[in-house]
Protein backbone atom coordinates (compact mmCIF):
# COMPACT_ATOMS: atom_id res chain seq x y z
CA UNK A 1 0.00 0.00 0.00
CA UNK A 2 2.32 2.49 1.00
CA UNK A 3 4.61 1.88 -2.29
CA UNK A 4 1.33 2.50 -4.29
CA UNK A 5 0.91 5.54 -2.72
CA UNK A 6 4.38 6.54 -2.75
CA UNK A 7 4.38 5.83 -6.75
CA UNK A 8 1.49 7.51 -7.34
CA UNK A 9 2.39 10.74 -5.51
CA UNK A 10 6.04 10.79 -7.64
CA UNK A 11 4.30 10.08 -10.75
CA UNK A 12 4.70 12.58 -13.08
CA UNK A 13 7.02 14.74 -11.31
CA UNK A 14 10.21 16.63 -12.86
CA UNK A 15 11.90 14.01 -10.05
CA UNK A 16 10.11 10.76 -11.65
CA UNK A 17 11.41 12.44 -15.01
CA UNK A 18 14.85 13.38 -14.16
CA UNK A 19 15.13 9.42 -12.94
CA UNK A 20 13.33 7.99 -15.75
CA UNK A 21 16.22 10.23 -18.13
CA UNK A 22 18.88 8.59 -16.13
CA UNK A 23 17.37 4.85 -16.15
CA UNK A 24 16.77 4.81 -20.13
CA UNK A 25 19.99 6.85 -20.89
CA UNK A 26 21.50 3.10 -19.07
CA UNK A 27 19.30 1.03 -20.49
CA UNK A 28 20.16 2.09 -24.37
CA UNK A 29 23.66 1.53 -23.33
CA UNK A 30 23.48 -2.12 -22.17
CA UNK A 31 20.83 -2.70 -25.25
CA UNK A 32 23.19 -1.56 -27.53
CA UNK A 33 25.19 -4.91 -26.97
CA UNK A 34 22.09 -7.25 -27.27
CA UNK A 35 19.37 -5.57 -29.91
CA UNK A 36 19.87 -4.18 -33.93
CA UNK A 37 21.54 -1.01 -34.05
CA UNK A 38 18.37 0.42 -35.86
CA UNK A 39 16.18 -0.42 -33.12
CA UNK A 40 18.48 1.18 -30.73
CA UNK A 41 19.09 4.28 -32.94
CA UNK A 42 14.95 4.13 -33.21
CA UNK A 43 14.63 4.71 -29.85
CA UNK A 44 17.34 7.38 -29.12
CA UNK A 45 15.20 9.34 -31.94
CA UNK A 46 11.95 9.15 -30.66
CA UNK A 47 13.66 9.99 -26.78
CA UNK A 48 14.67 13.34 -28.38
CA UNK A 49 11.62 14.05 -30.29
CA UNK A 50 9.37 13.88 -27.76
CA UNK A 51 10.60 15.14 -23.74
CA UNK A 52 9.85 12.92 -21.67
CA UNK A 53 9.11 10.09 -23.45
CA UNK A 54 6.53 7.92 -21.20
CA UNK A 55 8.16 5.09 -21.80
CA UNK A 56 11.17 2.98 -20.94
CA UNK A 57 13.97 1.47 -23.69
CA UNK A 58 13.17 -1.86 -23.18
CA UNK A 59 8.96 -0.98 -23.23
CA UNK A 60 10.19 0.75 -26.59
CA UNK A 61 11.96 -2.58 -28.30
CA UNK A 62 8.88 -5.17 -26.44
CA UNK A 63 6.30 -3.03 -28.49
CA UNK A 64 8.98 -3.44 -31.98
CA UNK A 65 9.44 -6.96 -31.58
CA UNK A 66 5.82 -7.55 -30.31
CA UNK A 67 4.43 -5.91 -33.78
CA UNK A 68 7.20 -7.22 -35.74
CA UNK A 69 6.30 -10.70 -34.73
CA UNK A 70 2.30 -10.48 -35.87
CA UNK A 71 3.01 -9.77 -39.79
CA UNK A 72 1.92 -13.09 -40.59
CA UNK A 73 -1.09 -13.31 -38.01
CA UNK A 74 -4.35 -12.14 -40.20
CA UNK A 75 -5.63 -8.82 -39.16
CA UNK A 76 -5.30 -4.67 -38.96
CA UNK A 77 -3.08 -3.30 -35.89
CA UNK A 78 -4.31 -0.76 -33.68
CA UNK A 79 -3.43 1.45 -30.50
CA UNK A 80 -5.51 3.25 -28.18
CA UNK A 81 -3.99 6.02 -26.57
CA UNK A 82 -0.96 7.61 -28.86
CA UNK A 83 -0.21 10.89 -27.05
CA UNK A 84 2.66 12.21 -29.20
CA UNK A 85 3.15 8.95 -31.15
CA UNK A 86 6.13 7.52 -29.94
CA UNK A 87 4.71 4.37 -29.62
CA UNK A 88 2.81 4.59 -32.74
CA UNK A 89 6.26 5.72 -34.43
CA UNK A 90 7.73 2.66 -33.08
CA UNK A 91 4.69 0.23 -34.28
CA UNK A 92 5.05 1.99 -37.42
CA UNK A 93 9.15 1.08 -37.78
CA UNK A 94 8.01 -3.20 -37.40
CA UNK A 95 4.50 -3.41 -38.93
CA UNK A 96 5.13 -4.02 -42.27
CA UNK A 97 2.61 -2.94 -44.93
CA UNK A 98 -0.15 -3.99 -41.95
CA UNK A 99 -2.59 -1.25 -41.68
CA UNK A 100 -2.27 0.67 -38.31
CA UNK A 101 -5.56 2.11 -36.59
CA UNK A 102 -4.76 4.71 -33.79
CA UNK A 103 -7.63 6.08 -31.46
CA UNK A 104 -7.15 9.09 -28.80
CA UNK A 105 -9.08 11.50 -27.74
CA UNK A 106 -6.36 14.19 -28.15
CA UNK A 107 -7.92 15.97 -26.00
CA UNK A 108 -5.89 14.17 -22.29
CA UNK A 109 -7.28 11.68 -20.11
CA UNK A 110 -11.55 11.99 -19.37
CA UNK A 111 -12.62 12.44 -15.97
CA UNK A 112 -10.92 9.31 -13.53
CA UNK A 113 -12.07 7.45 -10.55
CA UNK A 114 -10.31 6.91 -6.85
CA UNK A 115 -8.65 4.14 -8.58
CA UNK A 116 -6.72 6.26 -11.05
CA UNK A 117 -5.64 9.01 -8.51
CA UNK A 118 -2.06 9.59 -10.02
CA UNK A 119 -3.83 10.74 -13.48
CA UNK A 120 -6.07 14.04 -13.66
CA UNK A 121 -8.62 14.81 -16.62
CA UNK A 122 -7.11 16.28 -19.44
CA UNK A 123 -3.61 14.95 -19.17
CA UNK A 124 -1.63 13.51 -21.46
CA UNK A 125 -3.35 16.38 -24.29
CA UNK A 126 -1.75 16.28 -27.60
CA UNK A 127 -2.24 17.26 -31.09
CA UNK A 128 -3.69 14.63 -34.19
CA UNK A 129 -1.83 16.81 -36.72
CA UNK A 130 0.98 17.11 -34.80
CA UNK A 131 0.75 12.90 -34.53
CA UNK A 132 -0.29 12.86 -38.40
CA UNK A 133 2.89 15.00 -39.58
CA UNK A 134 5.72 12.73 -37.52
CA UNK A 135 4.15 9.52 -39.16
CA UNK A 136 3.66 10.65 -42.19
CA UNK A 137 6.16 8.71 -44.19
CA UNK A 138 4.23 5.57 -43.41
CA UNK A 139 1.76 3.74 -45.36
CA UNK A 140 -1.61 2.72 -44.17
CA UNK A 141 -2.10 4.66 -40.72
CA UNK A 142 -5.46 5.74 -40.28
CA UNK A 143 -6.72 8.53 -37.06
CA UNK A 144 -9.44 8.22 -35.47
CA UNK A 145 -10.08 11.25 -32.96
CA UNK A 146 -12.71 11.44 -30.36
CA UNK A 147 -13.75 9.57 -27.09
CA UNK A 148 -13.27 5.14 -27.41
CA UNK A 149 -15.19 2.86 -28.47
CA UNK A 150 -17.51 5.61 -29.93
CA UNK A 151 -14.49 6.37 -32.35
CA UNK A 152 -14.00 3.17 -33.70
CA UNK A 153 -17.39 2.72 -35.33
CA UNK A 154 -15.17 2.58 -38.96
CA UNK A 155 -13.82 -0.68 -37.44
CA UNK A 156 -16.24 -2.62 -36.18
CA UNK A 157 -16.08 -5.01 -38.89
CA UNK A 158 -11.94 -5.21 -39.05
CA UNK A 159 -9.87 -8.07 -37.04
CA UNK A 160 -6.49 -7.27 -35.34
CA UNK A 161 -3.78 -9.08 -35.07
CA UNK A 162 -1.92 -6.92 -33.02
CA UNK A 163 -3.11 -4.58 -30.32
CA UNK A 164 -1.40 -1.74 -28.01
CA UNK A 165 -3.07 -0.05 -25.20
CA UNK A 166 -2.03 2.75 -23.05
CA UNK A 167 -5.15 4.23 -21.77
CA UNK A 168 -3.92 4.43 -18.11
CA UNK A 169 -7.56 4.51 -16.10
CA UNK A 170 -9.99 1.70 -15.14
CA UNK A 171 -12.85 2.72 -17.54
CA UNK A 172 -10.82 3.49 -21.00
CA UNK A 173 -8.84 0.42 -20.39
CA UNK A 174 -12.40 -2.23 -19.66
CA UNK A 175 -14.20 0.02 -22.47
CA UNK A 176 -10.59 -1.31 -24.87
CA UNK A 177 -10.57 -4.72 -23.88
CA UNK A 178 -14.24 -4.77 -24.50
CA UNK A 179 -14.00 -3.85 -27.91
CA UNK A 180 -10.80 -5.53 -29.05
CA UNK A 181 -10.96 -8.85 -27.37
CA UNK A 182 -13.41 -10.53 -29.62
CA UNK A 183 -11.62 -8.99 -32.65
CA UNK A 184 -8.74 -10.42 -32.02
CA UNK A 185 -7.84 -13.02 -34.25
CA UNK A 186 -6.74 -16.24 -33.34
CA UNK A 187 -2.65 -15.93 -31.47
CA UNK A 188 -3.74 -12.46 -31.92
CA UNK A 189 -1.90 -10.11 -29.36
CA UNK A 190 -3.30 -7.50 -26.96
CA UNK A 191 -0.15 -5.88 -25.24
CA UNK A 192 -0.96 -3.02 -22.64
CA UNK A 193 1.46 -0.35 -20.91
CA UNK A 194 1.15 0.26 -17.27
CA UNK A 195 -0.11 -2.76 -15.88
CA UNK A 196 2.24 -2.95 -13.19
CA UNK A 197 2.11 1.21 -12.41
CA UNK A 198 -1.47 2.18 -12.73
CA UNK A 199 -3.94 0.62 -10.61
CA UNK A 200 -6.96 1.47 -12.91
CA UNK A 201 -5.30 -0.84 -15.43
CA UNK A 202 -4.25 -3.39 -13.16
CA UNK A 203 -7.88 -3.82 -11.92
CA UNK A 204 -9.52 -4.10 -15.79
CA UNK A 205 -7.39 -6.50 -16.78
CA UNK A 206 -7.59 -8.45 -13.82
CA UNK A 207 -11.22 -8.41 -13.98
CA UNK A 208 -11.88 -9.09 -17.05
CA UNK A 209 -9.53 -11.55 -18.19
CA UNK A 210 -10.73 -13.40 -14.89
CA UNK A 211 -13.03 -15.97 -16.56
CA UNK A 212 -11.13 -15.80 -19.96
CA UNK A 213 -9.55 -18.59 -21.42
CA UNK A 214 -6.30 -16.50 -21.78
CA UNK A 215 -3.42 -16.18 -18.80
CA UNK A 216 -2.01 -12.66 -18.41
CA UNK A 217 1.32 -12.59 -19.14
CA UNK A 218 3.69 -9.90 -17.09
CA UNK A 219 6.98 -8.59 -18.53
CA UNK A 220 9.77 -7.24 -16.85
CA UNK A 221 8.93 -3.43 -16.21
CA UNK A 222 5.40 -2.21 -16.68
CA UNK A 223 3.74 -4.26 -19.56
CA UNK A 224 1.68 -7.15 -19.71
CA UNK A 225 -0.06 -9.00 -23.14
CA UNK A 226 -2.53 -12.03 -23.77
CA UNK A 227 -2.70 -14.61 -26.76
CA UNK A 228 -5.91 -15.03 -27.93
CA UNK A 229 -6.42 -18.57 -27.84
CA UNK A 230 -8.65 -20.05 -30.97
CA UNK A 231 -12.43 -20.06 -30.08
Amino acid sequence: MFKQVLADHLANTRLAHLLQNIYSSLELSVMGFYNDRSLVQLIKTLSREDRPILFKPSELALIYYFAQSQQTCSGDYAEVGVYRGSSAKTICAAKGTKRLHLFDTFDGLPTSRDIDRRFSPHMFSSSASDVKIRLASYPNIHIYQGIFPASAAPVTDKTFAFVHLDVDVFQSTIAALQFFYPRLAPQGILLTHDYSSAAGVKKAFDNFFHLKPEPLRRLPMSQCFIIKQPS
